[in-house]
C-alpha cells in the first residue's frame, strides 16, 4: 500500500503544490524567524502567505481534506477559536467575563459608555495571531496533497535550510556581536542565532536536524559509491551539530540535542545499496572515512566553540532565566484570573502586565510566558485546553501507528512513509519539550516546519489504518 497517491493535478506530481511548499518553507525561514509581531518583514511575509493560501485552497483543498480530515478539522478548530475571540460581544456579556473589571473601570473613569467588545483584551494581538495561521494552513493543505517523492525533496530543503542557519550561526558566534548577519533588531547578539532572532529557537532547529539526517540516510537508494557519500555526509553534519548547539549558548539546547540524538537512533534504519558490491573492505573503508570526516569536523568546530563567548554563558547566571522563574507565580495567577475563557489568543503581554508586581517591572520586555502550555491556557482558556487534548490524542494515534509499523521492511511501499513519519514525530516531540521552557511554535518559520512534520505523521497513520483493515 503506497503511503501517498499520485497528485491530483497532474502526472508525476507536477503541480503547484510542491513549489508552494518550497516557497513557504524557504520564505518563512528567511523572513519570519522571530516571534515578535512588530518585525517589518512580516508585512511582506503575510501578503505572500495569503496569496499562497488562496492557491492552496483552490487547487489542493479537496485532496487535502480527503487525505487528512483529522488534521484539517484540528486546524479549522484552531482558526475557529481565534475567530471566536474576535467576535464583538454586548457589554452585558463581556463585562461579566473574569478579569475584565479593570477594563470596565477605565471606561467609567473616562466617562465613556461601555461599547461592544470581543473576548480578546488586545484585539490587534489576536488579529495578528489569526493572520499568522495563514502560512501553516497553506503548508498543511499542500503537504497533504503532495506525492511521496516530493516529501523526500522537502526533506532536502529542510536539511539545507537548517545547515545554512547553522553556518550563519557559526559566523555570528566567531564574528562581531553586532555584525551584519544578525537579521533582527532585537536578538541575542554575540551568540549563534542563525536565521532566527532567538538562540533557543536556533538550538531547537539544530536538534531536529539529527532525526532528519537519520531519515535521509535510512531512505537511501543507489549504488555503494553513493552510499559512501551519504554516510560520510550524515556523520559529518551530525558531528557539526554538536558544536553549533554549544555556540548558541542555550542550556535547553543541550538537552534538546540529547533528545534529538535519541530520536535519530529511533528513526534510523540501516541503508542498503544496490548495484555492484564494493566488498567488505570497501564497506569498512566507507565507514572509517565517514567517521574520520565526522571526527575532524567535530574537533575543529569544538575548538572554535570553546573560543566563543557563547559557551561561557552556559556556566554563568542568566538574568532572563531568573526572570522567568520570578514571573511564574504571576503567570499562574493570571491563568486562574482569566479562567475559564482566557484573556484572548495572543494577548499575553497585556494580560501579564495588568498583574505584574512593581518588583518585576524593569527594562526587560517579558513578551511570553516561556512555557507555551501555560500561556495557551492563560490566553485561550478551556477551549484551548480541549484543542490541546485533541492534538495530543492525534499525536498518540500517530505514535501508536509508528511503533506498530516498526517492522515495515525496506522495499515495502510504506517504508519511506514510516521513516518520514518517525522523523516528523521526533521533530514534534523535540519542539514540544522546548515549549515547556520557551515558545518555539510562536515563531512563524518553526510552525510551518512543525506543520510539515505533522503531515508526515498523518500520512503514516493513514497507511497504518489501511494496512490494519486487510
Amino acid at each position: 500500500m503506497a503511503v501517498f497517491q499520485r497528485d491530483s493535478t497532474g502526472e508525476n506530481g507536477r503541480s503547484s503544490a510542491f513549489p508552494i511548499a518550497v516557497i513557504l518553507m524557504i520564505g518563512a525561514f528567511v523572513m519570519a524567524g522571530g516571534a515578535r509581531d512588530d518585525i517589518v518583514s512580516l508585512m511582506v511575509w503575510r501578503a505572500i502567505s495569503a496569496f499562497l493560501l488562496a492557491l492552496a485552497i483552490v487547487f489542493h483543498g479537496a485532496t487535502a481534506w480527503r487525505r487528512g480530515k483529522a488534521l484539517m478539522l484540528c486546524a479549522l478548530g484552531i482558526i475557529a477559536l481565534v475567530c471566536l475571540h474576535l467576535v464583538p460581544l454586548p457589554p452585558l456579556i463581556w463585562t461579566s467575563l473574569p478579569g475584565r473589571g479593570i477594563v470596565v473601570s477605565v471606561y467609567r473613569a473616562a466617562g465613556m459608555d461601555l461599547p461592544w467588545q470581543p473576548l480578546s483584551m488586545a484585539q490587534a494581538r489576536t488579529w495578528n495571531a489569526l493572520f499568522s495561521l495563514m502560512a501553516p494552513l497553506a503548508m498543511l493543505i499542500v503537504g497533504l496533497a503532495l506525492p511521496e517523492h516530493r516529501h523526500r525533496q522537502l526533506l532536502y530543503v529542510l536539511l539545507s535550510v537548517g545547515l545554512l542557519s547553522g553556518i550563519i550561526g557559526l559566523i555570528q558566534a566567531i564574528g562581531p556581536a553586532y555584525g551584519p548577519l544578525y537579521f533582527y533588531e532585537i536578538t541575542n547578539n554575540g551568540t549563534s542565532v542563525g536565521l532566527f532572532a532567538n538562540r533557543n529557537h536556533q538550538a531547537a532547529m539544530l536538534a531536529t536536524l539529527l532525526p532528519l539526517l537519520a531519515a535521509n540516510l535510512s531512505m537511501f537508494k543507489g549504488t555503494p559509491d553513493k552510499l559512501f557519500f551519504y554516510r560520510s555526509f550524515t556523520f559529518a553534519v551530525g558531528a557539526l551539530v554538536v558544536p553549533l548547539l554549544l555556540m548558541t549558548g542555550s542550556r535547553a539546547g543541550i538537552l534538546l540535542g540529547f533528545i534529538g540524538a535519541g530520536c535519530a537512533w529511533w528513526v534510523y534504519r540501516s541503508p542498503e545499496a544496490t548495484g555492484r558490491v564494493v566488498g567488505i573492505r570497501g564497506e569498512h573503508r566507507s565507514r572509517l572515512v565517514g567517521l574520520g570526516i565526522a571526527g575532524i569536523t567535530f574537533l575543529v568546530l569544538a575548538v572554535i566553540a570553546l573560543r566563543t563567548p557563547a559557551l561561557g554563558r552556559l556556566l554563568e547566571t542568566d538574568p532572563a532565566s531568573e526572570l522567568r522563574v520570578q514571573a511564574l507565580p504571576v503567570v499562574l495567577d493570571s491563568l486562574w484570573k482569566y479562567f475559564p475563557f482566557g484573556s484572548g489568543i495572543g494577548t499575553f503581554v497585556e494580560a501579564y502586565q495588568l498583574g505584574e508586581p512593581d518588583a518585576l517591572i524593569s527594562d526587560r520586555y517579558f513578551n511570553h510566558a516561556h512555557d507555551d502550555f501555560l500561556e495557551l491556557l492563560m490566553t485561550g482558556g478551556v477551549l484551548a485546553l480541549l484543542l490541546l487534548i485533541w492534538v495530543l490524542a492525534l499525536a498518540a494515534l500517530a505514535g501508536r501507528a509508528l511503533f506498530k509499523g516498526r517492522d515495515t521492511k525496506r522495499g515495502d511501499p510504506a517504508f519511506a512513509g514510516y521513516v518520514l513519519g518517525r522523523a516528523g514525530f521526533s521533530v514534534l516531540a523535540i519542539l514540544a519539550v522546548a515549549s515547556v521552557t520557551d515558545y518555539p511554535l510562536r515563531v512563524p518559520s518553526v510552525i510551518v516546519y512543525a506543520t510539515l512534520a505533522s503531515v508526515w505523521c498523518s500520512n503514516a497513520t493513514r497507511v497504518f489504518r489501511k494496512n490494519a483493515r486487510k
